[in-house]
């Protein structure tokens, strides 16, 4: 049987990292395999277990001293190597981290989708993509009754994260109403000085009174478990771990994802755009965005965002344990081989 150990960083400084390694080592023990979860490595661990495949997973590079020495011990002992990371961007942290990866060379290497593999082209080994796994905080008490299954999205309102200027708002040329989720713009002013901001902008008739900037996580909340919103995640400035934090908050309530045609291929076998979700292209998202006609309520076949765990992770899944089993083959293969002599 093949020994997995999945390494992470702890909850508090990985906290999605954690969460994705949790809900693989769940699915991966339900297919008969052993996995351990491990917030630190050393010798004995590694020396004393028989691990065959060591996993780490990080939120994004670069791997610190620690992380890097100990996946060039297990690379030398002989086990297989697999390195997920799920946020990848071009800085020079990660210049830094893809210089050490291509002089280690895991044996396998997943990103969150498909663009950013382009990033990684020069390292060796195979390259996959697994995303964040979400874990949905719960269905709300009014729009799920026990036993009751949403059947229709209802579409009362849009719902959208604002990134960096309170300017954003004026790309958007959506009818009807809007909450914009402006907890990012706290960071660099007051809440009373937003607020001013955005009642002159109503009041000067740049924006109307069917936009509201939500700033309180309180009130966020209260609009995600309580209405049917369509969630627009389609930026592509949203990192796939901000991405996986708005789904665990809004999935398997009565709100819509709107995502890009990049974060559809992570779990790409579920993203069905008009059923389950609307997916958008990344190049021109706000355009058609724009496009989308209001209400969305009129649109009979869309159906709220929503996943049993069979459904989301399987395919994800299926692949990594094959992928484990044939790494494991080929490790195995070559100390066998009547050529190599121990």
């Amino acid at each position: 049987m093949n020994n997995i150990l999945i390494y992470c960083r702890n909850k508090k400084t990985d906290p999605i990292a954690e969460q994705t390694a949790c809900i693989l080592s769940e699915q991966l023990e339900q297919l008969g395999l052993h996995t351990e979860i491990s917030h630190a490595l050393n010798f004995p661990r590694l020396l004393l277990n028989s691990y065959q495949t060591v996993h780490f997973i990080t939120q994004e590079l670069p791997l610190n001293i620690n992380e890097m020495f100990y996946l060039s011990v297990c690379k030398a002992l002989g086990k297989s190597t697999v390195l997920s990371v799920l946020n990848s961007t071009l800085n020079s942290e990660l210049k830094v981290g893809k210089n050490f990866l291509g002089f280690i060379n895991p044996d396998a290497f997943s990103v969150s989708q498909t663009n950013y593999l382009k990033l990684y082209r020069n390292l060796a080994g195979k390259k996959f993509i697994l995303p964040a796994f979400p874990k949905a905080l719960g269905s709300t008490k009014k729009n799920c009754l026990k036993g009751e299954a949403f059947s229709t999205f209802k579409g009362e309102a849009f719902l959208i994260p604002l990134q960096g200027k309170i300017e954003e708002v004026f790309d958007y040329k959506i009818e009807g109403p809007i909450y914009f989720d402006g907890r990012k713009l706290l960071k660099t002013q007051g809440s009373s000085q937003l607020r001013k901001k955005w009642n002159d902008l109503i009041i000067s008739g740049k924006i109307t009174s069917e936009h509201h900037l939500v700033m309180s996580e309180s009130k966020l909340a209260q609009l995600i478990n309580e209405e049917s919103l369509a969630v627009v995640l389609a930026n592509p400035s949203i990192k796939n771990i901000e991405f996986t934090e708005w789904l665990n908050i809004c999935l398997n309530k009565n709100n819509l994802i709107i995502l890009n045609d990049y974060q559809a291929t992570g779990f790409s076998n579920y993203w069905t755009s008009g059923r389950n979700c609307l997916v958008v292209s990344s190049q021109n998202w706000k355009d058609q965005l724009n496009l989308i006609p209001s209400p969305l309520k009129n649109s009979s076949n869309l159906k709220p965002t929503t996943y049993v765990t069979s459904e989301l992770f399987e395919s994800s899944i299926n692949e990594l344990s094959r992928l484990y089993a044939k790494l494991l083959q080929q490790k195995t293969s070559l100390l066998t081989t009547k050529s190599v002599k121990l």
